[in-house]
């Protein structure tokens, strides 16, 4: 990835002249006189003109003289309206950051709602900064925020053409180096971003930032020395910087200078006890001098703050094989499997996400859990995704009648008739009205659902004794007959017994 990077750049160079003097001719600065200089020198080489000449000569200058006039008012409104597109697309790009809570308050529709906002708003940005370096090719912070733009669009062969554009033309601008390195960074260009982070360093010394994500990368590259130094420079510049006190941790750490990090961890700690990365840095310590007790409770803190994070489950498990305590190892390789598990549901509905399906599966796999909120959460949005069909409604009122909520049950169940009648809320309601010992009501709802089993025999069989107590004797030899026909058990061996309805089957929903 690295290599391929270079090279991009390194064609890039070789596109945009780097090193060169020379202008191509679209960037090359117009003289606002040279059209009144070109006519001048023209009518001085001409032969002495007569009186017509002279006045068709004076025509000339005043004609020549006001285009010049009208080309620097043009150049002037042209520049003029470039920044007014540059400020428009700005607006565009400027969109509000939700807080993490208030994104997790979003329903899937609302996410998918605001992505493709996002979408259209930065392609739009891109055509007001593309017509703006139309009308003023001169101006780096155009190709600054268009490449921003196609960076954010994942259009990353036009993002870096943008970014190394801006900073060849103002090449003292650290921001511009900054951003390149993010870009860099996020694209597996670690090299690239470092050596970017570096000139940003150079411009502006007191980027307590790009010390941070130098140092970052010179840890994940192994060099350590490299990355403590960094993260020291972070805290003279900004001392109550508690990433770079945690990244210090994690460095001291991986230098064997166990001590200086454990004080480093603590310190952290005290000031805020909720600082998830510090409980695990701390963690890795005490695994690295063999107190596995100590590590272990670490992870379980890590694991409170984080309860879905994996890695933290798997070093917990290998801190309780340590201790010899393979139940509770055991219990957390079930958790990852468990969560494994999640993950792979939750791609598969990150690729299609009005999949009903799989939102179904989600939910399914949350009750077998008791994870009964998560659950409801997907119902509901299997609701919000089927308005015009209302199977939500009745998978909800399927997960309703398990529970034994039998009025929410045949509530949900009519929602769903009401937009859309279809065998399977009928079925399900008719569940729920058997469970209520409404047996007229379960009848009639089987029949709409075309539904014959062991269970519209039992509806069959208690109605037929509700007619007989009634002294409606053809009405309950009828339904008997119903009733022995579709389950032969229920025959005249089984008539004395004291039957009782059993709990209704919930068949799945296809």
């Amino acid at each position: 990835m690295n290599r391929h990077m270079a090279w991009m750049l390194a064609v890039l160079c070789l596109i945009s002249g780097c090193g060169s003097d020379t202008q191509p001719t679209s960037q090359q600065a117009v003289k606002p006189n040279q059209t009144a200089e070109n006519s001048v020198q023209k009518s001085v080489k001409a032969s002495e003109p007569t009186s017509k000449d002279a006045a068709q000569q004076d025509a000339s200058l005043q004609s020549a003289e006001g285009n010049s006039l009208e080309r620097t008012a043009g150049n002037a409104a042209d520049l003029k309206e470039a920044e007014n597109l540059f400020l428009e697309a700005i607006a565009f790009q400027n969109q509000e950051n939700l807080s993490e809570e208030k994104q997790r308050k979003l329903t899937e529709a609302e996410r998918i709602k605001l992505a493709k906002e996002r979408q259209e708003k930065l392609v739009s940005s891109v055509k007001f900064l593309s017509m703006a370096i139309k009308l003023n090719p001169q101006e780096s912070k155009y190709y600054f925020r268009r490449g921003s733009a196609w960076a954010d669009l994942k259009q990353d062969a036009n993002a870096i053409v943008d970014l190394t554009k801006a900073i060849e033309m103002s090449p003292n601008n650290a921001q511009f180096y900054s951003m390149r390195a993010l870009f860099f960074l996020t694209r597996g260009g670690s090299q690239l971003a470092i050596k970017d982070f570096t000139k940003v360093i150079a411009l502006n010394p007191k980027d307590h930032q790009a010390y941070n994500n130098r140092g970052l990368l010179f840890a994940t590259s192994g060099k350590l020395k490299e990355a403590r130094a960094d993260f020291e420079e972070v805290l003279r510049i900004k001392p109550d910087s508690i990433d770079a006190m945690n990244n210090l941790g994690f460095a001291l750490m991986n230098l064997n200078e166990t001590d200086k990090a454990f004080e480093v961890l603590n310190h952290i700690i005290k000031l805020n006890p909720k600082y998830l990365n510090a409980y695990d840095n701390r963690g890795l310590a005490w695994q690295k001098q063999k107190k596995f007790a100590k590590a272990a409770e670490d992870f379980t803190k890590a694991i409170e703050l984080s309860p879905q994070n994996l890695k933290f489950y798997r070093q917990r498990m290998v801190a309780y094989e340590k201790m010899n305590q393979p139940e509770k190892a055991k219990a957390d390789s079930e958790k990852i499997v468990w969560l494994q598990t999640l993950a792979g549901i939750n791609d598969r509905i990150a690729k299609a996400p009005k999949d009903t399906n799989l939102i179904l599966a989600r939910a399914q796999f949350y009750l077998k859990s008791e994870m009964r909120e998560a659950a409801m959460t997907d119902y509901a949005k299997i609701v919000e995704l089927t308005p015009d069909t209302g199977k939500g409604y009745f998978i909800r009122g399927a997960l309703y009648l398990e529970e034994n909520k039998l009025d929410r049950c045949i509530q949900e169940c009519s929602r769903s008739i009401s937009i859309q009648p279809n065998p399977e809320a009928y079925s399900v309601r008719g569940d729920a009205f058997m469970k209520r010992g409404d047996f007229e009501y379960a009848l009639r709802d089987f029949e709409r659902a075309k539904r014959i089993d062991e269970i519209v025999a039992k509806a069959y069989l208690m109605r037929s004794k509700s007619f007989k107590k009634q002294g409606k004797l053809k009405k309950a030899a009828q339904d008997f007959e119903r009733a022995v026909a579709i389950d032969p058990a229920l025959g005249p061996a089984k008539l004395n017994k004291d039957k009782t309805v059993g709990k209704p089957v919930i068949r799945p929903i296809k």
